[in-house]
């Protein structure tokens, strides 16, 4: 049982420094470009996380369903993200498109 709650504490350190990380890169990125909101990019980069995550879980599952769902779903949103990003970028520096 200690093992498994060890396990448990560092999946649930793990995914707080994930998170942390994503909220870092957020800010980065919402300081690089007057066009992205910090909110927007942490919304967006937090649905990415929760993506892997449902992958991950269906994989270890074998829930070969739910992991096509996952990725698929994962994949459409990672182009709402590129999308997003690249808005920013042409509004920022409109002269270059």
């Amino acid at each position: 049982m200690l093992q498994k709650t060890a396990t448990r504490a560092k999946v649930e350190q793990l995914n707080k420094e994930w998170y942390q990380n994503a909220d870092y890169i957020a800010r980065f990125l919402a300081d690089a470009n007057p066009y992205w909101s910090e909110k927007d990019l942490k919304d967006l980069l937090y649905m990415h996380l929760q993506f892997v995550t449902d992958e991950a879980v269906a994989r270890i599952k074998e829930d070969w369903k739910a992991n096509i769902k996952s990725f698929d779903d994962g994949r459409a949103h990672i182009l709402h993200l590129s999308d997003a990003l690249s808005d920013g970028i042409m509004k920022q520096f409109p002269e270059k498109f």
